[in-house]
C-alpha cells in the first residue's frame, strides 16, 4: 500500500470511525441520566487506550500493528497472535453489517428482506474498497462537515422546539458511581476507543509522521465531546427514558417540531447514521485486508475483497436473531468481556512493556 493520507484526513477517519455506530445506539445507558458522565469518564481513560496505541507506533516506527508482534515477540509466537486481529476485524464488519440490517429494517424500510438490506450494504463496502484507503479518508473529508452540520442543526432545532429540560439531568449522581462504572468499564473504552487500534494499519501512510499522535488524540478527544453532547440532548429530552430507547438519538429527531412545519426528521438521521456506519465498517475491512496482506506476504489484498465481505454478509445474517440477541448478548457478554479486553487492551499493554523494555536497553 503505497497511498499516501494527509494529517486532516486521518484527522477525519478517525473521528467518524469512533463515532460509528455509537451514535445510532447511543452510550451509557445503564447509567441511566448520568451517561454524559460515563461519557466523559471514558473520554478520559479512552485518550490513554489511544494513546497506548500511538507510543508503541512511536517505539515501532514504519510498523502496522500486525507487524508489532512478530517484530516484539518473535515470529513463531507473534505470527499466530498478530492472524488474530485481522480475524477479529473481519467478525466485526459481520456485526457493523448486522447494526444496519437491523436499524433499516426497524426503523424505514418494515417488511423488506433483511438479506436484501445486508446485501446492499456489503456491495457498496466492496466497492468502496476497490479504491483503498485513499477513498476511504476523500469519504472522511465528505462525511465529517456534514455530520458536524446535522449535529448543529439537530441541536439547535431542539432548542426550538421547547423539548430541552435541563431538571432532567438532576440529580446528579442519585444512584451512585456503580452505574456509570458499569458504563465505562469495559464497554465505553473499549468500544471506539480500543476498536482504534484498526486504525493503526494506516499511521505508516500519513505524510505527516510527526504529528500523528497529536491529531489521533485530538480527534478522539472531539469524537467523545460529540457523544458526550448526544447524551446530555438525549437526557434533555427524556430523563432516565432514555436507557430504554433502542435508539435513543435515532428517537431523538422524532420530538423535533418547529412551527408545526419542521418534523419527522428521522430519515436525516438515518442517512448521516448510514455514512458513519459505512465508513467505519470500511476502515475494518481495509484493516482486515492489509492485515491478511502483511502477514501472508501478498502483492495485492484486491483478490481477498469478495470471499471476506462475503464471509462478513453471511456473519451479518446469522450472528443473531433478533437485535436484543445481538446486543445484549454477543456484545455486553462475550465480545466486551472474552475479546475486546484481552486484545485492545491487555495484549497491547504487555507490548507495550516489552517495547518500552528494548528501548531502554537500547539506551544502555
Amino acid at each position: 500500500m503505497g497511498s499516501k493520507i494527509s494529517g486532516y484526513q486521518l484527522f477525519t477517519i478517525t473521528f467518524i470511525f469512533q463515532l460509528g455506530t455509537t451514535i445510532i445506539f447511543g452510550f451509557g445507558g445503564p447509567a441511566g441520566r448520568d451517561a454524559w458522565l460515563a461519557s466523559l469518564i471514558s473520554i478520559g481513560l479512552g485518550l490513554l487506550v489511544v494513546g497506548m496505541f500511538t507510543t508503541l507506533r512511536y517505539l515501532n516506527p514504519g510498523l502496522t500493528f500486525v507487524e508489532w508482534f512478530p517484530t516484539l515477540l518473535g515470529r513463531w509466537l507473534g505470527t499466530p497472535i498478530a492472524f488474530l486481529y485481522p480475524l477479529l476485524q473481519v467478525y466485526l464488519l459481520g456485526r457493523g453489517f448486522a447494526d444496519m440490517r437491523d436499524l433499516v429494517s426497524t426503523a424505514i424500510l418494515q417488511g423488506t428482506p433483511l438479506f436484501v438490506i445486508t446485501g446492499v450494504f456489503a456491495v457498496i463496502i466492496a466497492y468502496c474498497c476497490y479504491g483503498g484507503i485513499e477513498i476511504a479518508a476523500r469519504m472522511g473529508e465528505i462525511i465529517f462537515p456534514v455530520v458536524v452540520l446535522m449535529f448543529l442543526i439537530e441541536t439547535v432545532l431542539l432548542m426550538g422546539s421547547g423539548v430541552l429540560h435541563p431538571h432532567h439531568i438532576q440529580p446528579i449522581l442519585d444512584n451512585g458511581w456503580q452505574p456509570i462504572w458499569n458504563a465505562v468499564f469495559p464497554n465505553g473504552i473499549t468500544q471506539g476507543y480500543g476498536e482504534s487500534l484498526a486504525l493503526a494499519m494506516f499511521w505508516p501512510h500519513v505524510k505527516d509522521q510527526g504529528n500523528i499522535t497529536k491529531i489521533t488524540l485530538l480527534a478522539t478527544c472531539l469524537s467523545g465531546i460529540m457523544i458526550t453532547c448526544f447524551d446530555i440532548l438525549a437526557i434533555l429530552v427524556f430523563s432516565d427514558l432514555y436507557s430504554r430507547f433502542l435508539y435513543p438519538l435515532y428517537t431523538l429527531l422524532g420530538v423535533i417540531s418547529v412551527g408545526n412545519f419542521v418534523e419527522n426528521l428521522q430519515m436525516f438521521g438515518v442517512l448521516y447514521f448510514f455514512a458513519t456506519a459505512l465508513l467505519k465498517c470500511l476502515l475494518i475491512l481495509l484493516a482486515a485486508l492489509h492485515g491478511f496482506q502483511k502477514l501472508t506476504g501478498m502483492k495485492n489484498y484486491r483478490p481477498l475483497i469478495i470471499p471476506t465481505v462475503l464471509i462478513a454478509f453471511i456473519l451479518g445474517l446469522t450472528m443473531s436473531q433478533n437485535i436484543t440477541e445481538h446486543i445484549y448478548f454477543h456484545h455486553f457478554h462475550i465480545l466486551v468481556p472474552y475479546i475486546y479486553i484481552p486484545m485492545f487492551l491487555v495484549l497491547p499493554a504487555f507490548l507495550l512493556v516489552i517495547a518500552g523494555v528494548r528501548s531502554l536497553l537500547r539506551k544502555k
